[in-house]
């Protein structure tokens, strides 16, 4: 009893922390809509104008979001995207994993049936997100984020280059990679029962779960609708970028 008592606590706490992001990521989302709402009430010169501006303040609202990273003051969460994203890296080395089967909360859109995957800790040879938009006489765009060594579909270990992550969480309908150095893996174990070492990480009860002690995955390329980070990260070489054009994982390395 003491033991579930302490289970329901802790499950209880990462809720708390998880709505305060979201809270905290709506709040960066109003500040962005207000910035725009003042360019639209000044001047106009076109339609142009106006699309610059609205992937000014998405540019603005990211870069908020990793400056609150590096006050640790925020983690990264991008669990209100109604569209996935794509996220590569050439190897994620997973300690204490779990996931289940979950309903993704989609901002404005039907919800989405998604594989949520957590790990305790995590090492990342080099990371790449890809977010396309389709924006008004410029058409097509993509937001370029990349981290560590350049995802290239080789693992060279730079010296400083690796990318630590602590409580990682992946939400995803579209996953691929090759498992290797797997250890105590369990599969169909009850989803409300799943930790990560001693972190709950709990589904609904009797539903499909997996719990590993180590998990990892090379070449991942999965479709994202969510990245939160409970824990701390690092984000060596660090770049964000908008460029024209629908970018692919051949635009990582670069």
């Amino acid at each position: 009893m003491k033991r579930k008592t302490i289970r329901m606590r802790l499950a209880e706490a990462v809720r708390r922390r998880r709505a305060a992001a979201v809270e905290r990521l709506h709040a960066l989302r109003d500040t962005s809509d207000a910035m725009l709402l003042r360019a639209e009430e000044g001047p106009r010169r076109g339609t142009r104008k106006r699309a610059g501006v609205l992937a000014l303040t998405a540019f603005a609202g990211l870069a908020g979001m990793f400056v609150a990273v590096s006050q640790d003051v925020l983690a990264v969460n991008f669990t209100t995207a109604n569209s996935a994203y794509k996220v590569y890296t050439d190897k994620v080395s997973g300690l204490n994993a779990a996931g289940y089967i979950n309903v993704q909360d989609l901002y404005g859109s039907t919800d989405k049936a998604v594989a949520q995957l957590g790990f305790k800790t995590a090492t990342l040879n080099g990371l790449c997100a890809i977010a396309k938009q389709n924006l008004p006489v410029l058409g097509d765009v993509s937001l370029l984020v990349t981290a560590g060594e350049p995802v290239d579909g080789t693992l060279t270990n730079p010296t400083g280059q690796a990318i630590a992550a602590q409580q990682l969480y992946l939400a995803s309908d579209n996953l691929s990679g090759t498992g290797d150095q797997i250890a105590k893996l369990t599969l169909g174990q009850s989803a409300d029962t799943l930790m990560m070492d001693t972190i709950p990480f709990a589904g609904t009860p009797g539903a499909f779960g997996l719990q590993a002690q180590t998990l990892n995955v090379s070449n991942l390329d999965a479709d994202s609708y969510g990245i939160d980070l409970q824990g701390q990260i690092n984000l060596p070489n660090l770049k964000i970028r908008v460029l024209p054009g629908a970018k692919t994982k051949a635009d990582c390395a670069s």
